[in-house]
C-alpha cells in the first residue's frame, strides 16, 4: 500500500482528491494539510511515499516545501497540483525536485495515472503543462502576456522597491514574494519584455 498525503488549503480540492482517491488499490490517504506549517510539523513524513502538493498555500508555498522536502526526505516523491499553467511556475516546481505536474481540474483517471507513473520512477506532466514546456522556444515576447498578479507586483515595485512593501501589498510572506519576484525578473528576461521592473535586494 503506497501512502500519500495531500499539501492544499481549498477543503473543496482535497475533498474531490480525497474522493477521487478512494478504494484506489495500493493507494491510500493518510493525511492531510492545509499550510506549509502544518506539514513542517508532521511526525509521520518517512512513513510517506508521495505528496499531492498545491503552489499556493497561506504561509509557505510550493515551491519552498518541495525543496524541503527533496532536502530532508528525499525518498517522498512530489506531483505539483495547481492551477498555474505558465513554463516559469511548472520548470520552477520541477527544479526544485518534483516528480510531476497537473493542472488542477484534471480527471480522476488521470490522477492515478500520474500517480503510479510517479511511484514507477518516471516523471508525469499532464498535457497543459507539457504544451506550455513545448512551446516556449517558439513563443516571442510579443506574445507574452503578464498575469494581473504580475503587474500587481510590478507597480508596487515602481511605488517602492522593497521586498517587505511589495510582500505586504500583495498580502504574501516574504520567503514567498522573494521566489515570486525571481519568477518574473526571470520571465521578463527570458522573454525580453521591455518593463521598468527596480533593482530589489533579495536574500
Amino acid at each position: 500500500m503506497k501512502r500519500i498525503i495531500i499539501i492544499e488549503d481549498h477543503p473543496i480540492v482535497v475533498f474531490n482528491l480525497k474522493l477521487g482517491l478512494h478504494g484506489q488499490d495500493g493507494i491510500e490517504v493518510i493525511e492531510t494539510y492545509n499550510s506549509g506549517n502544518a506539514l513542517l510539523s508532521s511526525q509521520i513524513l518517512e512513513d510517506i511515499d508521495l505528496a499531492l502538493l498545491d503552489i499556493n498555500l497561506p504561509d509557505l508555498n510550493g515551491f519552498e516545501i518541495c525543496k524541503y522536502l527533496k532536502a530532508n526526505h528525499p525518498h517522498i516523491k512530489i506531483i505539483g497540483i495547481s492551477s498555474f499553467e505558465d513554463y516559469e511556475h511548472i520548470t520552477q516546481l520541477l527544479k526544485n525536485g518534483a516528480n510531476g505536474y497537473i493542472v488542477k481540474g484534471a480527471k480522476n483517471s488521470e490522477m492515478i495515472e500520474a500517480i503510479n507513473e510517479v511511484l514507477n520512477g518516471s516523471q508525469y506532466l499532464c498535457n497543459t503543462s507539457k504544451a506550455a514546456l513545448d512551446n516556449t522556444t517558439n513563443i516571442t515576447h510579443k506574445s507574452v502576456k503578464l498575469t494581473k498578479r504580475e503587474q500587481q507586483i510590478i507597480e508596487l515595485a515602481n511605488i517602492k522597491p522593497c521586498i517587505e512593501f511589495i510582500s505586504d501589498g500583495m498580502g504574501e510572506s516574504k520567503p514567498s514574494m522573494e521566489i515570486y519576484f525571481k519568477m518574473l525578473k526571470q520571465k521578463l528576461e527570458f522573454y525580453n519584455i521591455n518593463i521598468n521592473l527596480p533593482a530589489i535586494q533579495i536574500s
